[in-house]
């Protein structure tokens, strides 16, 4: 029975991704961000892996195979932020980042900019909204981190002199 949980899990991750790239596919501030070695497929697999990380997640509605449609900005926001949310933690602890999960970082702080800046922000629920800026204070708290650290670094070696 675990076997089948298993592969069913899979397919689910792999359903979760094709409709995130789907849905992200249609941002243009997200879509300047794939120019590179890392692809769009890539990094929505990386969500997708990050957000079932706990099992299945309550919040996601089960996602048929045939379906095609993008995802609804609240669950793309849902995935973008669980994700996030695992991939700050994983920083702070002075963990390297895969470039992938940069990217997912990255990723999660255009679309909720582009979120807040669209037409369909007024109508997102309470939670999404607080959600949007939560990820933008990730990923300030990311930086600032990241400052601090470089900054420790040049210090160490001047202290040695």
């Amino acid at each position: 029975m675990t076997f089948r949980r298993s592969i069913d899990q899979q397919w689910s991750k792999s359903i979760l991704a094709h409709r995130l790239a789907l849905t992200l596919s249609k941002c243009e501030a997200v879509q300047q961000l794939f120019n590179g070695a890392t692809t769009l497929s890539t990094v929505t697999n990386t969500i997708a892996a990050l957000a079932f990380t706990e099992g299945s997640p309550i919040w996601l509605p089960k996602l048929e195979s045939t379906d095609q449609t993008p995802l609804s900005e609240t669950l793309t926001l849902h995935c973008l932020f669980a994700a996030s949310r695992l991939l700050f933690v994983k920083a702070l602890e002075q963990t390297d980042l895969s470039q992938s999960e940069r990217l997912v970082l990255t990723t999660a702080l255009h679309w909720s900019e582009a979120l807040v800046k669209s037409a369909v922000f007024e109508s997102l629920t309470q939670d999404s909204k607080q959600q949007c800026q939560l990820l933008q204070t990730i990923n300030n708290q990311l930086d600032n981190a990241q400052l601090e650290k470089r900054r420790a670094h040049r210090n160490m070696g001047k202290n040695n002199r």
